[in-house]
């Protein structure tokens, strides 16, 4: 066998450092481990003149079930999240500032307005004096634990306070009296960011202080509550927050604010901070409107850095053959938000989705017998021609040119019909040969599908092949089961989970036979199914309850990955599974019009030759 020098020569470069991603000139945002703890209305400590994106505490919130307040203190280090000791009053809304080894909160509410004030020193969190006024949705600022500012805050407060380590004093007020602003910089040069105030719920607003007056400066493009703040009075970056949920990012250059690369998930309510520039910054927790651990770090790449080409090559360190590129074995991305469909199509029986990539997707039918079809451009739905006849617990597949859709309900029973699509309409053509519901299925374009499974008036293990013109009954599948999920071809497919009590088996078809492969982590129906053949696939939510799981096959095994925003059943996946979309599902509304996106980032991997 010719080795790689043979067949490639000796022209690929060797570097003794690996050039990094670029984020673009504006930073971008990358997924990271969420919080062992969901919550919201939290606060932190991630000021970064000793700290980053990489070292940040996570403070106390709200917590499920039940809104429960939270004492917890986690830390992360760039890699994870750690439980740390717990503060003294279990509380939301409070306020934080300092680093990972030198932090202060303060304020909050647990069903009381509060002023308590708390220092850490990287160990364990001391009872220090109170502030002079209680108050929770309070802006803040600080590098450390002995010099901080609180301002603003609610209950209709306009006071400012200074932190010396030793005692709070009064000092002026703030020009606009707000709540939930978020805040950037030190003790004697900060910014107060937006926020709400009775006569402008989201007001746009941006105040300096210089450690004696305040000034307004500005306005964010974007007004909003519960905004986090990151940076100093010089460079900073505002993101997240609400009443409506928000992805968007704004940074700061000491003159104006423009908007830069979005967050991954729309978010409210979340924590984070920053260090002393707009390059680097972290956001965790809060509502999507789901209570979530979510975390995402921001960064920007130096202008003077060698970044990283797609399909680049080269030796690493003289030894270590690399490329980077996107890979379904390991994609490093997140759920994001997506477009909202026209028309719900709530949880209970699967939507029949096709699609190519998260910009190329349509969803046809779904509960409750719709006909409905909707194409996705990445951005927005569209309404298209119908199906010929109302559907749910379908299966299909295919493309936005090329789609197939069979079996199903058509009340008041079990249909056998199939109908494909052509780009611009659906043709009824020949039935399959036993009419089901909940059948699983795959498809890659109209001629060419593949039936599994389903229920007729018991669970049945039937398998039919479409060729274009008719279905033909093949191989059975091993284990009988109903709310299958499956990828791939009728000469190459792959089968999974499925019910009754949610299943982990994976089968896998040769054109032939059946063979039982590696099963899923966590047994599941009516989930989300993406990929194109059986060498990758990704399989998110579904059952039992409203999952948010999310599994990638690599052709052998399946491996957890990060987690929807949103947990969800009976909706339908399109794409593959390094470019695809998990849309509708249930209950009802908003999920039934909720759209996710999963669109892997390039990676950075050793590559082996022969």
């Amino acid at each position: 066998m010719a080795d790689y020098r043979e067949v490639k020569g000796l022209t690929i470069q060797t570097k003794e450092t690996d050039p990094v991603v670029n984020t673009g000139p504006g930073g971008a945002w990358a997924s990271a481990p969420s919080l062992n703890t969901a919550r919201w209305i939290t606060t932190g400590c991630a000021y970064g003149y000793t700290g980053s994106e990489t070292l940040a505490l996570c403070v106390g919130g709200r917590k499920p079930p039940g809104a429960t307040y939270s004492n917890n203190n986690e830390e992360f280090n760039g890699t994870s999240w750690s439980e740390k000791a717990e503060i003294s009053n279990a509380r939301d809304q409070l306020a934080g500032n300092g680093t990972t080894t030198s932090g202060l909160v303060s304020g909050g509410y647990d069903g009381a307005v509060r002023n308590y004030s708390e220092s850490w020193n990287g160990v364990s969190w001391t009872d220090t004096p109170t502030m002079g006024t209680a108050r929770y949705e309070l802006g803040s600022a600080g590098a450390t634990n002995t010099a901080a500012i609180r301002f603003s805050g609610a209950p209709s407060k306009d006071e400012t306070e200074t932190w010396n380590g030793s005692a709070w004093s009064e000092q002026a007020e703030v020009n606009t009296t707000m709540t939930a602003p978020a805040g950037a910089g030190t003790s004697t040069a900060a910014l107060k960011i937006s926020g709400e105030n009775p006569s402008a719920p989201k007001n746009r607003d941006v105040e300096e202080w210089n450690g004696a007056s305040w000034t307004e400066i500005a306005e964010v493009n974007t007004g909003r509550r519960y905004g986090v703040g990151a940076g100093d009075v010089n460079t900073a970056l505002f993101y997240g927050g609400g009443p409506s949920l928000t992805a968007k990012t704004e940074s700061w250059n000491g003159s104006s604010w423009t908007e830069v690369n979005d967050l991954g998930t729309a978010i409210q309510y979340s924590g984070g901070g920053g260090n002393s520039g707009s390059t680097a910054a972290i956001n965790y927790g809060g509502q999507d409107p789901s209570v979530v651990g979510t975390t995402e770090t921001f960064s920007v790449t130096p202008v003077t850095a060698k970044t990283l080409e797609e399909g680049q090559i080269f030796l690493s360190g003289g030894t270590t053959l690399k490329g980077f590129g996107k890979i379904a074995g390991a994609p490093t991305t997140a759920w994001a938000s997506g477009g909202t469909l026209n028309e719900a199509r709530p949880g209970g029986n699967m939507n029949g989705v096709a699609g190519a990539s998260v910009s190329a997707s349509l969803i046809y039918g779904g509960s409750p017998f719709r006909a409905n079809n909707e194409f996705y451009n990445g951005s927005t739905w569209s309404e298209q021609a119908d199906l010929t006849t109302g559907v749910q617990g379908h299966a299909g597949g295919g493309t936005q040119t090329s789609a197939i859709s069979f079996g199903g309900q058509k009340a008041p029973g079990n249909t056998d019909e199939t109908e494909t699509w052509n780009g611009a309409s659906w043709t009824e053509v020949n039935e399959l040969n036993t009419g089901r519901r909940f059948l699983g299925g795959t498809a890659n374009n109209k001629d060419n599908a593949l039936a599994f499974g389903g229920y007729t008036t018991t669970n049945v293990n039937s398998v039919e092949s479409w060729n274009g013109t008719s279905w033909t009954e093949v191989s059975e599948i091993n284990n009988t089961r109903t709310y299958m999920a499956g990828v791939g071809t009728n000469t190459d497919a792959l089968g999974f989970g499925g019910e009754p009590t949610p299943r982990a088996y994976t089968e896998k078809w040769n054109g032939s036979t059946w063979t039982e492969t590696g099963d899923l982590n966590s047994g599941r129906s009516q989930g989300a199914p993406m990929g194109k053949d059986t060498s990758s696939a990704l399989f998110a939510g579904g059952e039992p309850g409203d999952g948010d799981e999310t599994e990638i096959w690599n052709g052998t095994t399946w491996s957890e990955l990060n987690d929807l925003a949103t947990p969800r059943s009976g909706q339908g996946g399109g794409g593959t599974a390094v470019s695809g979309v998990c849309v509708a599902g249930g209950p009802p509304s908003p999920k039934a019009q909720l759209t996710e996106e999963w669109e892997a980032t390039a990676a950075l991997v050793d590559v082996t030759v022969s």
